[in-house]
């Protein structure tokens, strides 16, 4: 049975284009982004450099990840995660790449989900974030 994208209510998504553009951010995103800063409101407008650097660059990563699988004709699906503790509780960031055929435009869509409070051991917490290894779900779909 295809798993859902979003894990729960209080999950937010967000749509980038391949030069990681916010093309959509639903509610619960708009709530969670605002926890980077009072700029939140401007987020759908914002250009990537003035983006949270985590969130962009994890963009790139699964935009590059996705154009490697591309040129090795790889359709598998694939998902790649981050634990973000720059925010206050730390986000679960998993992306997905989407290629689409219609305007060869790739389409990157995060997924942040708000994890349980854990004492963290980092001195700088603030700038710290846990990167995962790219994974190959099994029969789940995305859609």
């Amino acid at each position: 049975m295809p798993q859902p994208l979003l894990s729960s209510p209080d999950s937010g998504m967000i749509v980038f284009s391949s030069s990681a553009r916010i093309l959509h951010m639903n509610g619960p995103a708009r709530a969670l982004m605002a926890l980077f800063g009072t700029s939140h409101e401007r987020w759908p407008q914002m250009a990537p450099e003035s983006m949270p650097s985590i969130l962009t660059e994890f963009c790139y990563d699964v935009l590059a990840q996705l154009r490697r699988r591309i040129e090795a004709q790889d359709w598998a699906q694939f998902e790649m995660r981050r634990i973000c503790h720059m925010v206050t509780p730390s986000l679960l960031l998993t992306g997905f790449g989407v290629p689409n055929s219609a305007d060869r435009e790739i389409r990157i869509i995060l997924t942040l989900d708000p994890l349980p409070s854990t004492p963290c051991t980092s001195t700088d917490s603030q700038h710290h974030y846990t990167p995962t290894d790219v994974q190959v779900p099994g029969n789940s779909s995305i859609l």
